[in-house]
């Protein structure tokens, strides 16, 4: 029997493996939105706006490390995509896109909410395609996956709304082709004979360590060498571990970075290698376009299980500097204390220091932590010390609203986990209206605003650069009110004093709750 395009496509995905997806309705997709009412196998999240939608496929995909799914109508639909596409695909994180498109005879006409949409997400995609065969629809999407999971990378595929209730025959979904496992390009024995004759190594560890971060691990603990996450890793190892010396960026430049004799850049994300002195440094990481060439690195790329596990063969025998070992420990006891310290600051409005060292005693171990761009994740990145927990940032997009929605994206995959998400006032107001999703499906994050009323991230670089800040003020709202008119629990910090508390009781809380903390100015030292 022949079954509508859209049917066929709501039981090929779940074959792949598709449990959710997030999108608005809109005229060109309401055959397939009729499709999805029609079935209880894959769960669709209607978003306040199409922008959460693909952060929030976002945010589910890069917990998971499984293509998020989210879907838009034609014209404007598909347009407000972009930014978490656009992130996606800087990221390297896999995303399947599906949008609608105006009926086959009217395609490239002057018709109502028509344009190129293959035009449009052609440099931010690894593959975008228009279908126009019925038949072709199952293997225009397992193409596309198969892109999306093998590459790393978001793929679109529009539909004409006509296509969608076109009859097609299927006999069976065919499963997916993964890749195998990439081969190493470089010379590893070079690498490990820089290493095995240097005595003290610094590790900076990127996003891409996290599925491998054991045998980090155990390079780290070989060799004796101090760690520090990248922005991208924050959570990847303890906070108690001895080796951590601290955030690296603009609020924090650990002291021991320059005086390590060699820097082995793992995964490392790109945010950190502006901090990065030009002494001997190597690099392992997944592609070879993520070198830093401008370190003249010694560099190993690909498969980064398999050089890892040679690499750790290779220094076996190392001869472990022990005055380095107890300088490592050192810095690692003299950074925690500083940031517990911070805790009891008495300033108001609240410093954000103490706001993130009150974090690392609330924010339940195993949470998920999302991070949105603003001047108070350096912050983060300075004094946060993980328990097992995962962060999620956006590295080289650096949108600002992602974090809400990347929060919800990751509560909707991991329902068991708590998911906490930082977010200054003017990152918020950009998708605030995504309370609204949190709201609806009873997705218990919990959002923690950093409220200066400011973008002090610019102001404080057009001050450095001589400039006259001007465009930097927000006009905000009062948000624990705003979050109690979308059905949210609602609290609103000033005194320093209760922060502990308000924060203890939105850990708990079973549902959505916002904290709206109002922080005070503390420019970092480095900016």
């Amino acid at each position: 029997m022949s079954e509508t395009v859209a049917q066929i496509m709501v039981k090929a995905l779940h074959h792949w493996g598709i449990n959710n997806i997030y999108g608005v309705s809109g005229n060109a997709i309401l055959p397939l939105m009729d499709a999805l009412g029609k079935q209880d196998i894959i769960k669709f999240y209607s978003t306040a706006a199409e922008q959460g939608a693909s952060f929030m496929a976002c945010g589910e995909a890069r917990v998971t490390g499984r293509p998020g799914v989210c879907l838009a109508t034609e014209g404007p639909g598909a347009l407000n995509l972009l930014n978490g596409v656009a992130d996606a695909y800087r990221d390297g994180v896999p995303l399947l896109i599906i949008t609608g498109q105006v009926e086959t005879g009217k395609i490239a006409m002057n018709a109502k909410q028509y344009f190129d949409q293959q035009q449009l997400f052609a440099p931010i995609t690894g593959l975008t395609t228009l279908l126009t065969r019925p038949e072709s629809v199952i293997e225009t999407l397992k193409i596309a996956l198969e892109k999306a999971i093998g590459d790393n990378t978001p793929c679109h595929v529009s539909i004409p709304k006509d296509i969608f209730s076109s009859p097609v025959n299927v006999y069976q979904i065919p499963p997916l082709n993964i890749p195998g496992t990439p081969t190493l390009s470089g010379n590893v024995n070079d690498v490990i004979d820089l290493l095995f004759n240097s005595c003290k190594p610094l590790i900076i560890a990127g996003r891409a360590v996290i599925p491998i971060k054991e045998k980090v691990y155990q390079l780290a603990r070989q060799m004796g060498a101090a760690v520090i996450p990248g922005q991208g890793a924050r959570g990847i190892f303890q906070g108690s571990d001895d080796f951590i010396v601290g955030g690296l960026g603009e609020a924090h430049i650990p002291p021991i970075l320059n005086q390590a004799d060699c820097i082995l850049l793992i995964g490392a994300s790109p945010y950190e290698h502006k901090f990065i002195p030009n002494s001997k440094v190597i690099q392992i990481d997944t592609r070879p376009q993520n070198i830093v060439r401008h370190f003249k690195p010694h560099a190993v790329t690909g498969d980064m299980v398999l050089a890892l596990d040679l690499i750790n063969e290779g220094l076996k025998d190392y001869p472990c500097n022990k005055n380095w070992q107890e300088r490592v420990k050192e810095q690692h006891q003299e950074f925690v204390a500083m940031i517990k310290a911070e805790a009891n600051l008495p300033d108001q409005p609240i410093s954000p220091r103490t706001v993130v060292s009150i974090l690392n005693e609330t924010v339940p171990e195993n949470a998920i932590i999302t991070i949105d761009s603003g001047e108070f994740m350096h912050w983060f990145d300075r004094g946060f010390l993980p328990r097992n927990n995962t962060v999620i940032i956006s590295e080289y997009w650096r949108c600002m609203g992602s974090g809400l929605p990347f929060g919800l994206g990751a509560q909707v995959a991991c329902s068991e986990k708590k998911v906490v998400v930082l977010v200054g006032e003017g990152g918020f107001i950009m998708t605030m209206q995504e309370m609204l999703t949190a709201a609806r499906y009873d997705l218990p994050v919990v959002v923690i605003i950093f409220n200066n009323s400011r973008y002090l991230l610019e102001e404080h670089r057009m001050q450095k650069a001589g400039m006259v800040p001007f465009g930097v003020e927000v006009y905000a709202p009062d948000f624990s009110v705003y979050a109690g008119a979308c059905g949210v629990k609602g609290f609103k910090v000033e005194d320093p004093g209760e922060i502990r508390s308000v924060l203890s009781q939105a850990m708990s809380y079973n549902g959505p709750v916002l904290v709206d903390v109002l922080i005070k100015d503390d420019k970092p030292e480095f900016i």
